[in-house]
């Protein structure tokens, strides 16, 4: 089972507990569970489970890939402290890296790096289409023509997003989009919508009623 094979390979360090030193007195402390940092500031215990759910979760339909070996890279990473965003991204570097080894691991990490950029949006309460479209205007990044076109048909649009189609991107080229063409926060740099938000965006852009619009979508 999974379960028994990740713990096969989990050395003390990373499972979850830093092994207790013994006191001047000889007596043995008590062990102190390993944490992570968590994107909103808070902290938990760390869950190895969790992280070796993640990314078989990624893996449905990908037959000649092996979560386990990607999960094993990204727990022996764990240090006291680490943050979630350091494990997702060595989950998905990890991916990356065994690409060459086995085409199918492109669909992996690009499947990792989608639920990354997700989480990244929702970190900033952004959860719909509309509510992308209305931060990019905010900051400045998105004129008033097409965000006054998406306020006003925001029902519409918002649930023609089609989260799924991530799943055909392989990794470098949802990399790219990531790197260079979502639209990001000026000062935290943080993307501020998903790449299905990004097309929907651009297919906004130049329609003048929302069948047209979805049509380029």
């Amino acid at each position: 089972m999974a379960s028994e094979s990740v713990r096969s390979v989990i050395t003390p360090s990373t499972s979850g507990e830093i092994p207790s030193q013994e006191s001047p007195s000889d007596e043995v402390s008590p062990q102190r569970t390993m944490r992570v940092t968590k994107r909103n500031g808070s902290t938990e215990p760390v869950d190895v489970m969790k992280i070796v759910r993640a990314v078989e979760r990624c893996c449905t339909g990908l037959s000649d890939v092996d979560p386990l070996r990607v999960a094993t890279k990204t727990i022996s990473g764990l240090y006291d402290g680490a943050t979630t965003r350091e494990l997702d991204r060595l989950s998905i570097q990890t991916a990356a890296a065994l690409i060459v080894e086995e085409p199918q691991y492109a669909k992996l990490a690009a499947r990792l790096l989608a639920t990354y950029i997700d989480k990244e949006v929702r970190n900033q309460e952004i959860h719909a289409f509309s509510q992308s479209i209305a931060a990019g205007h905010r900051l400045g990044l998105v004129n008033d023509r097409l965000y006054g076109f998406v306020a006003q048909n925001s029902r519409k649009l918002n649930d023609a997003i089609d989260p799924r189609r991530d799943r055909a991107f392989e990794y470098f080229g949802l990399r790219t989009l990531y790197d260079r063409y979502l639209l990001k926060h000026p000062v935290s740099r943080a993307v501020i919508e998903t790449p299905q938000q990004f097309f929907l965006r651009i297919a906004c852009a130049p329609a003048e009623t929302v069948s047209e619009a979805l049509e380029l979508y």
